[in-house]
């Protein structure tokens, strides 16, 4: 079941969407802020958007028409920010990122802040709500602004299992450590976490992580979520003994993705039955990975695909018989819920993410107790997969059910952060309610 807004409701629920990025191409975070633009504007929400104005031209292009575009507000990079990142750009990449970068995204929210106090009191706020950034450690300037905050969904907290935090360098633990350290400094001079009404997250690592001293109430909403108009579900295959059972894997050729280890497992599903590994992606791991397979006498049964559209991957998935996803240190996992909802079975590390988003039903997780556990995890899983169809269509019939029963779906996550915002005003004093919650009506999702 899905809620969808009753518009007769004759306050209309004013909200302002602070995102640093609002854009298609640069992906991730930023394409999802446009999900928020066009299912609150459905669902009959005034939103007004505050972002950065290397998005405008793009987002000129993506709304021609001024009734739209004139909902976006844009900050511009002053003298300060041009020239602290300049001087980034003669460190590492790491301490550019962990230090310039991030003082010139605070200096942007602080131009932000004064861009949202004017819209509150010109367009009569009710909720300023800030879906991006993700991290649960960093700062939040939206904060004594007379109407109530609501933060995220944020993901982040994850670190490796512990068996495998030798991947991390020590140059990254000390840093992280450091910044987290300092972090729960900063927010007592910036308390925008601390004051902000609500907080959502994507599972239990991320509410951890949260600085110490926030004091509103938490949720807990999947940060990333599933466009059904696109991974819509498949036909379940017929059985066919002679055709190779295919495994997929989608996404990045990095270390912490897992990819090299399910390299190694994937030799013994090789080694008994005639399975192919489809890899999609790239990366740079890419040219190991390619050593990895010919030392292992794997090029007859992996397939490198390279990076795909999302059409196409769409279309490859649909082609294949199981989806893999080796990741350790995976917050969200998009590719997993896309992979369940177009009703592939799913092989996934039992860590973060996956942990929360898979389940037996439609899947099965592999534990990373130790390195050769969890080659050995994936391996079996693979093989017991390969030799099982009819369990494999059992898996895969549950996927889409998952996904659209438990907010994995763009529809059903906006409907619960709205209702989140009306629970939200609904905790505020008297005095200070300016919009009543709406009623809402269900109706059955199909």
């Amino acid at each position: 079941m899905i809620s969808t807004i009753d518009n007769n409701s004759q306050n209309s629920l004013r909200v302002v969407l602070v995102a640093e990025n609002v854009s298609r191409r640069m992906g991730g975070e930023s394409g999802k802020n446009l999900y928020y633009f066009y299912l609150f504007q459905e669902r009959g929400i005034d939103l007004q958007i505050v972002c950065h104005a290397r998005v405008r031209e793009e987002l000129r292009q993506e709304f021609p028409h001024d009734q739209d575009f004139n909902k976006f507000h844009f900050i511009e990079d002053n003298w300060l920010q041009k020239s602290i990142w300049r001087v980034g750009k003669l460190f590492h990449y790491r301490i550019e990122d962990l230090i310039f970068l991030q003082m010139v995204h605070w200096i942007t929210q602080i131009q932000a802040r004064k861009v949202v106090k004017k819209l509150i009191k010109s367009q009569d706020i009710h909720i300023v709500f800030q879906p991006s950034p993700i991290t649960p450690k960093g700062l939040n300037f939206m904060y004594n602004l007379g109407v109530p905050v609501v933060l995220g969904p944020l993901a982040g907290g994850v670190d490796f299992p512990p068996d495998f935090r030798y991947m991390d360098s020590k140059f990254a633990v000390v840093s992280v450590t450091l910044g987290r350290l300092l972090s729960n400094i900063l927010h007592r001079f910036v308390p925008g976490k601390l004051k902000a009404e609500t907080l959502i997250v994507a599972n239990d690592l991320t509410k951890k992580s949260l600085p110490t001293g926030c004091k509103g109430k938490v949720y807990e909403v999947i940060e990333c979520g599933v466009d059904l108009d696109i991974w819509q579900p498949r036909k379940q295959p017929e059985t066919n003994p002679e055709k190779p059972v295919r495994f997929v894997y989608l996404g990045r050729f990095v270390d912490w993705k897992g990819i090299q280890f399910l390299v190694d497992a994937f030799k013994q599903v090789a080694d008994e039955t005639n399975a192919v590994l489809e890899l999609v992606g790239d990366g740079e791991l890419r040219e190991d990975l390619e050593t990895q397979v010919a030392d292992l006498g794997l090029e007859n049964n992996v397939k490198f695909r390279g990076w795909m559209k999302r059409e196409q991957a769409s279309k490859l998935l649909c082609e294949c018989d199981v989806f893999v996803m080796p990741s350790l240190r995976e917050a969200g996992g998009n590719a997993v819920l896309e992979a369940m909802a177009l009703g592939l079975p799913v092989i996934a590390t039992k860590w973060a993410g996956p942990a929360n988003t898979l389940h037996p039903d439609c899947g099965i997780w592999v534990e990373p107790t130790s390195i050769e556990a969890f080659v050995n995890g994936f391996a079996l899983s693979m093989i017991k997969l390969a030799n099982s169809p009819e369990l494999r269509r059992q898996m895969g019939e549950a996927g889409p059910k998952r996904v659209r029963t438990n907010y994995f779906d763009w529809d059903s996550k906006v409907d619960r952060i709205i209702e989140i915002f009306d629970e939200t005003l609904s905790r505020q004093p008297e005095a200070q309610k300016t919009c009543q919650p709406r009623k809402l009506t269900s109706q059955t999702y199909t």
